[in-house]
């Protein structure tokens, strides 16, 4: 009994892990809830994530601020980016629309080619301090060479929410944003990362 729950036992690895997850949701919802401080909230929760995937104990509260506050330069420019990636995309499918309804199908495939795209850039420029030009390779890379495994990145957060919102929408604010942020985190550390040394 003292075994189970000890320090080193499955029960305190497991609820400790539940706390920092929730705390880490809450940490990201305060700043991101502003818009505003979208980006470096993201940033923030990506590396806090990495981290503790990384490493059992981590101080949740200082790690997050200090990924916030030294990527808030960069976050504010991903925050940028996003929206205008998304405008042009948005201006390209409506013109392709106004053309010819037939063009729907291609339509389809730029918004779903665009989204793993957005996905995979978000998570690589979140996790590497790399600049731009080098993400958008690497990200161009990772979706033409493993596509599968880009749309596991895109699908993770969708089923996460279907999944929490099935049972509460709380449970997604609380356990589902960190969830699906981990699970990404952790996918891309077992299948993409090593499927890219492999490949080196």
């Amino acid at each position: 009994m003292n075994r189970l729950f000890s320090y080193e036992g499955w029960y305190y690895r497991v609820f400790a892990f539940l706390a920092d997850m929730i705390i880490v949701s809450f940490l990201f919802m305060i700043p991101a809830m502003t818009l505003i401080l979208a980006g470096p909230a993201l940033i923030a929760l990506y590396q806090t994530i990495d981290q503790l995937y990384k490493e059992r104990d981590v101080p949740i509260w200082q790690r997050y601020k200090q990924a916030f506050l030294s990527n808030l330069k960069r976050g504010l420019f991903l925050e940028g980016l996003v929206i205008a990636y998304v405008a042009v995309f948005a201006g390209l499918i409506y013109s392709l629309m106004m053309i010819t309804p037939y063009f729907g199908v291609l339509a389809v495939i730029l918004v779903s080619l665009a989204a793993l795209y957005l996905v995979v850039f978000i998570l690589l420029y979140s996790l590497f301090a790399q600049s731009l030009q080098e993400t958008a390779k690497e990200t161009a890379y990772a979706v033409l060479s493993s596509t599968a495994n880009a749309i596991i990145l895109l699908v993770i957060p969708i089923i996460v929410f279907v999944l929490c919102s099935k049972v509460n929408l709380f449970l997604f604010v609380c356990l589902g944003i960190s969830g699906s942020a981990f699970i990404q985190v952790l996918f891309f550390n077992k299948v993409l990362a090593k499927g890219e040394e492999t490949n080196d």
